[in-house]
C-alpha cells in the first residue's frame, strides 16, 4: 500500500465521524512507503486526540513509533496508547495503554486509527 492511501484512510475515518468538530493534520512523506503523520482532533465534548504515527506501508502497516493521547476538555488523560519502551513487565511490551492516569498501565496491541475513533465515540456516548 502506498503511504498516501493509508493517509487517505485516516482522512476518510475523520470525515465520517459525527463527533469531530476540528482537525489539524500533518503528513510528512519520507519515502514511497514511509511517512510521519501527526495531528490533533477536537470532539464535540471538548475532548482532544493528539496522535503521531511513523509508519512503513510497504508490505503491511508497520509502526516505527506511535502515540494516541486522548484527553478531556480539562486536559486530563482519558487514555493513551504508545510503544515507549519503559513498561518491560507488560506482556505486550513495548506496546501498552495508559487508562485515566500515567500510572494505570495495561497490556495492549498496537491500535488501528479507526479503532481509536470507535473507542472515543463510545467514551463520548457513555458520558452523555
Amino acid at each position: 500500500m502506498l503511504v498516501e492511501s493509508y493517509y487517505q484512510q485516516i482522512e476518510h475515518e475523520i470525515s465520517i465521524c459525527p463527533y469531530i468538530v476540528e482537525t489539524k493534520l500533518r503528513f510528512d512523506k519520507r519515502a514511497l512507503h514511509i511517512a510521519y503523520i501527526e495531528g490533533s482532533i477536537g470532539f464535540i465534548d471538548g475532548s482532544v486526540l493528539h496522535f503521531i504515527e511513523f509508519i512503513d506501508t510497504k508490505e503491511q502497516v508497520d509502526r516505527y513509533k506511535y502515540s494516541f493521547h486522548y484527553q478531556d476538555k480539562k486536559n486530563k488523560l482519558i487514555f493513551r496508547y504508545d510503544m515507549a519502551p519503559h513498561h518491560k513487565s507488560i506482556i505486550s511490551f513495548p506496546h501498552h495503554k495508559h487508562e485515566k492516569s500515567e500510572d494505570n498501565v495495561i497490556s495492549a496491541d498496537p491500535p488501528i486509527f479507526s479503532d481509536i475513533l470507535v473507542e472515543i465515540v463510545q467514551t463520548i456516548e457513555n458520558d452523555a
